[in-house]
């Protein structure tokens, strides 16, 4: 927790003055600096509200408060999106070959110029999912036709589709027969663009279809006759199709398949001891025009401590869940977007010990299904503009207990190197202590190699500031806690110093313990405070031979 960390670090870098101006931007700084002989006595002091201090939270983050002036700590990421057509692909189409034939033969009849078949045909439309579409708005598309005729007469060939239309009007082509040698060939390709396609069932199978009516015309002229067998040979087939949108039932697609990574940035410094926050909340925020309904899965979500310990989230109360998607009636009303808000939080999961681990990271794996109530549930839509995106926030209420927690930070200490010159040195810190947590730290001082040298305090006088009192029916402060210390370094005790190249600051933190003497949950308002007051005296040698 970042914020914590800059308390304490301010606290302790005052003592070493000449980084404080470096790091901290206090406006409550001194500027006078007096000189006497021998003497040099540099005041300061200062003032941090805790709005303050988590502004210097992680750059990740997002500082806020509710309508009480609590403090809550967001994150923000997107876990995924993805849109319909990323997704649902409408096959090309390749027919069977059908023949228009002559049932019967004609000889040569002077009053017959014309010879005319009919035939409807019907046209197999397939997908891969258990689709049952009903209709298809396409985006683009292009029907494609190879005919042939072995008929020894010119001719037509009309074609309608009346399941196939542009504003209303069902689709027809006509190809001429110009050729009467029985050779005839051609090839002709329809653009489909902006029509819409409907698809009917064919009675006890899985198979959607759309017919197509031929009208054949022979021209005789009374000249040759028919022959039986003479036909007509038609291929055709679908393709480039995309859509605008499609109506239907969709099928049981498995939407997605995710497996991501987050890293949270508040809980990556070193950190010791049991801290709990009351109130965490994760939230999986979702925007959906994808008319269908969907499950989500979330098989694993696992966090990561700085030492790669685990721990998983039991979602088991809340796994797996639908969410909101538009009607049909929606789409009508150009209304296709619905937002759902999906509440992890302590009622239906563990996230409160799950974040009591603090998890620099978490893993998680999830996957979505359409229709897992399978057909018959609900009228689907698809349009090309549909997308789901869900996006996850973190919300960290600042109302948490904590028992004997601590946060560690190194820092380098090079104020002892000048030991000759000075005699000794004296501070005084006044702390006044807004915050509903016990306050103890200490600094531990090390050489180059990180060995132990010595303690800023000694075990028995490490300073401990007392929490504030809180009114128990507002959680506010009503009295802050307040403490002296007084720190003196003898020339003999700088000497011993001079080889410190480093401090561990450990800075404690404890909310009051409650009736049962278990750490008290208390909430932290932007109005917390923390005031301080320092003064540092330097006795100089006056014997120096560089005075």
């Amino acid at each position: 927790m970042k914020q914590y960390k800059i308390i304490f670090s301010i606290i302790t870098v005052i003592l070493f003055t000449q980084c404080m101006q470096d790091e901290y931007n206090l406006d409550k700084l001194d500027d006078d600096i007096e000189i006497r002989m021998g003497v040099l006595t540099p005041l300061a002091y200062g003032s941090l509200n805790f709005g303050d201090i988590v502004s210097e939270f992680d750059s990740s983050s997002f500082i806020s408060t509710d309508a009480d002036g609590l403090l809550l700590i967001t994150y923000a990421d997107s876990l995924f999106s993805f849109k319909a057509n990323d997704l649902l692909e409408i096959p090309s189409q390749d027919f069977f070959q059908f023949f228009i034939d002559s049932d019967f033969g004609l000889p040569p009849l002077p009053i017959l110029d014309t010879f005319e078949i009919n035939r409807t045909e019907s046209f197999p439309f397939t997908f891969g999912n258990n689709e049952r579409i009903d209709s298809m708005i396409l985006d683009e598309g292009s029907i494609n036709f190879d005919l042939t005729s072995t008929f020894l007469h010119t001719g037509k060939i009309d074609m309608v589709i009346p399941n196939l239309k542009l504003n209303g009007v069902a689709f027809t082509q006509s190809i001429i027969i110009n050729v009467d040698d029985g050779s005839f060939s051609e090839n002709t390709v329809a653009d489909l663009s902006n029509y819409t396609l409907q698809l009917n069932d064919s009675v006890g199978t899985d198979t959607m279809f759309f017919p197509v009516e031929f009208h054949v015309e022979i021209y005789t002229n009374g000249v040759s006759g028919v022959t039986v067998g003479d036909q007509v040979g038609i291929d055709a087939g679908l393709g480039n199709l995309n859509f605008e949108a499609i109506f239907g039932y969709i099928g049981d697609y498995e939407l997605v398949s995710e497996n991501g990574e987050i890293a949270l940035g508040f809980f990556e410094n070193p950190l010791d001891g049991n801290f709990r926050f009351e109130d965490p909340r994760i939230n999986l925020n979702i925007g959906n025009s994808y008319g269908v309904p969907t499950d989500i899965n979330i098989s694993r979500f696992t966090g990561f401590n700085n030492n790669q310990d685990s721990i998983v989230m039991d979602l088991t109360a809340r796994n797996p869940f639908g969410y909101a998607y538009p009607t049909i009636s929606d789409y009508t009303n150009n209304d296709i977007l619905k937002d759902t808000t999906i509440s992890i939080n302590k009622d239906n999961s563990n996230i409160s010990d799950f974040l009591a681990f603090l998890p620099s990271s978490f893993e998680y794996s999830l996957s979505a299904k359409s229709n897992p109530d399978g057909e018959g549930a609900s009228y689907n839509f698809v349009s090309d503009e549909s997308e789901v995106n869900i996006g996850l926030e973190l919300i960290l209420p600042l109302w948490f207990s904590a028992d004997s927690f601590a946060l560690v930070d190194t820092m380098d200490i090079t104020f002892f190197e000048d030991a000759d010159y000075i005699d000794k040195v004296s501070i005084v810190l006044e702390v006044s202590n807004g915050l509903p947590l016990e306050i103890d730290f200490q600094v531990f001082f090390l050489d180059s190699a990180y060995n132990l040298v010595d303690s800023l305090f000694s075990e028995e006088y490490t300073p401990v500031i007392s929490s504030a009192t809180i009114d128990p029916s507002t959680s506010l402060v009503t009295d802050p806690g307040f403490k002296t210390s007084h720190i003196e370094f003898t020339n003999e005790d700088i000497t011993n110093l001079e080889k410190v190249r480093y401090g561990i600051i450990r800075a404690g933190l404890k909310t009051s313990p409650d009736s049962n003497g278990d750490p008290l949950a208390v909430k932290f308002f932007t109005d917390y405070e923390i005031d301080f007051n320092l003064s540092v005296s330097i006795d100089i040698k006056a014997n120096s031979n560089d005075f």
